[in-house]
């Protein structure tokens, strides 16, 4: 009887792998083949470009199929690189009438969506039309639609025009409670990383620096509107300041929106102007399916790199499954770029609020050698803060939006004491027996002493200066000058540019073109750099750092970002360069 109930298991475990294996086998092999076959799918004349963005936007997407899209069935995402390249390439697509966005909101910051803006503002130019209809619209994908020549919302629908805020998380009550001291060494005092950790509230430092970074975001985003609709941005102030748009009709009267009407009516319009016979037979084609739809051209002999920079500069992979930024494979990129002598440039996209200041500084070094061999653009995407310019400021040239924040040229240490935790709280008790004073240097079980606290803030103190001194030669400023604007202080591009931080605005589609006026390269072909990982285990390991991500998200529910925030930090090794990213502005 033993030995039956033995190989009823075994039969089951195997059936239960088996399956398993075969699941995302099947998965993956249906994965290809409905990517191979977007490829080749035709583009149908008198087609409409749809814009509606479902997954969150990031500047590259990964080539692998999701677990969200296996069993929901949304769409992958898709990466800003390709939406940029197919509305540029939609301009002159004679199979393409018109562009419609179709969205309520849009999972991405402002700076994103001014890049995405600027490419539809630009198809414009060829004569087409840009429609726009929302059930509702916030403020991101009203900044977006603000640019089409025709706005219509549903009416029961809302609008937001409200202004921007900004949220900071504050964890040093929990902390207490918990009986978890951090101590912290930093230089800045506007470095607002630790603030979280050891302050229940805004310093005013940190309040000011974000005050004048919304300020100057919001003049922004209405003086664009206002250029756009025609209407003055005091007046749009004021709407902001009454919340009278929350009404369609209001928002209509306005000058908001052009008409308040269903979706069907939408349709029917574009209809008829693509010549469909009705709103079943009218060729909608995605944004991520044109993007695949790309016809096939043969590479040229010169090359444009794009080195992809996204995410938390990490001294090792967080396991979260996100973008982020480790030193192997982007010292690997970068040297790989730097000898291909068929790459004629390189344009470095980082979009990160840093981390790591050694990461950092390996990564500086390869910027600083790719650039005596070719010319390196940086374009900034939301961030480039802290270990994010520090990685940047070595560049030929450096382009960023408007909205970008950026600068916080600042570091910081911090150590835990959890003895009251471990002692008080769980009744846990720790000897050490050393052979020097040192011997258990970082030990978390106790405070740090005197002489080792001299010993940390002298390593902060001397990071900050090689930071400066980083800055100053790259961008060509005192270091006088960089240590004024620096001190930790986050800064939007459009300060940036005032500081001499960056050069100009622009996105990435301008930087890849200053690139190749840079290396005097007219016909080029783009490489995508640090490699993508391929195959099925490369699509094993993504499925199952997402199946960990969603365990966390399933128990910590709204608290499982901060309690992600805490451990990186928490973990993060040496003196950090890192801008506070708890922060959100919407």
């Amino acid at each position: 009887m033993k030995d039956f109930f033995k190989s009823v298991l075994a039969s089951l475990v195997a059936l239960f792998l088996y399956s398993f294996v075969f699941f995302f086998l099947f998965a993956g092999i249906a994965g290809m083949v409905a990517a191979f076959g977007d490829k080749t799918a035709p583009v149908k004349p008198n087609s409409v470009l749809h814009l509606s963005f479902k997954s969150e936007i990031t500047d590259r997407a990964s080539g692998n199929v999701s677990l969200t899209s296996l069993t929901s069935g949304l769409q992958t995402g898709i990466g800003l690189n390709d939406i940029l390249e197919s509305i540029s390439r939609a301009k002159t697509d004679d199979n393409i009438k018109c562009i419609f966005i179709d969205n309520s909101d849009i999972n991405a910051n402002l700076a994103t969506i001014a890049e995405i803006r600027g490419a539809v503002a630009d198809f414009k130019q060829s004569g087409k039309p840009v429609y726009a209809y929302a059930d509702n619209l916030s403020q991101g994908i009203y900044y977006l639609a603000s640019v089409a020549d025709k706005i219509e919302l549903n009416p029961t629908g809302e609008m937001l025009l409200k202004g921007l805020q900004a949220q900071v998380m504050f964890y040093k009550g929990a902390l207490d409670k918990l009986g978890v001291e951090v101590q912290v060494f930093r230089h800045g005092k506007f470095k607002s990383a630790v603030e979280p950790y050891i302050l229940s509230g805004m310093s005013a430092e940190n309040r000011m620096q974000y005050q004048a970074m919304l300020d100057a975001m919001w003049r922004v985003y209405l003086q664009n509107i206002a250029e756009s609709r025609g209407i003055d941005a005091a007046q749009l102030n004021r709407i902001a300041d009454s919340g009278l748009s929350h009404d369609p009709q209001a928002a209509k009267q306005f000058g908001l929106i052009d008409e308040v009407a269903y979706r069907d009516d939408v349709l029917s319009e574009l209809a008829q102007l693509t010549g469909a016979e009705n709103i079943d037979k009218l060729n909608l084609i995605s944004i991520g399916k044109y993007a695949k739809a790309k016809p096939f051209a043969l590479p040229s002999d010169n090359k444009i790199a794009v080195v992809y920079a996204s995410g938390e500069i990490n001294q090792q992979s967080s396991g979260y499954g996100e973008q982020e930024i480790t030193e192997k494979p982007y010292v690997e990129a970068l040297r790989e770029v730097r000898a291909d002598s068929s790459i004629k440039a390189v344009v470095l996209r980082v979009n990160s609020p840093g981390g790591s200041a050694q990461v950092s500084d390996n990564i500086w070094h390869e910027v600083e050698l790719t650039k005596q061999v070719k010319p390196v653009v940086v374009s900034m995407g939301d961030y480039a803060a802290s270990g994010g310019y520090y990685i940047s400021c070595p560049a030929s040239y450096i382009v960023a939006n408007e909205y970008t924040l950026t600068g916080s040229i600042g570091v910081f240490g911090l150590t835990l004491n959890i003895q009251k935790l471990m002692g008080n709280k769980l009744g846990i008790n720790t000897e050490v027996v050393k052979t020097n004073k040192m011997s258990d240097f970082g030990n978390a079980y106790r405070d740090v002493t005197p002489a080792e606290r001299e010993i940390l803030q002298s390593s902060v103190e001397k990071i900050y200066s090689t930071f400066v001194n980083r800055v100053s030669n790259g961008r060509n400023l005192l270091p006088e000058s960089v240590d004024s604007i620096g001190q930790g202080r986050v800064w939007c591009g459009v300060d940036a540019l005032r500081l001499h931080l960056i050069d100009a605005y622009g996105g990435l589609t301008d930087a890849i073109s200053i690139a190749a006026e840079m290396s005097g390269t007219e016909n080029y072909s783009l490489v995508d750099y640090p490699k993508q990982e391929e195959g099925f285990e490369a699509m094993m390991k993504m499925l199952t750092e997402e199946m960990t991500t969603r365990k966390i998200s399933r128990e910590l529910g709204e608290f499982a970002e901060s309690a992600k925030f805490i451990k990186n930090l928490i973990g993060s090794q040496g003196v950090q360069a890192r801008m506070e990213n708890t922060i959100e502005i919407y």
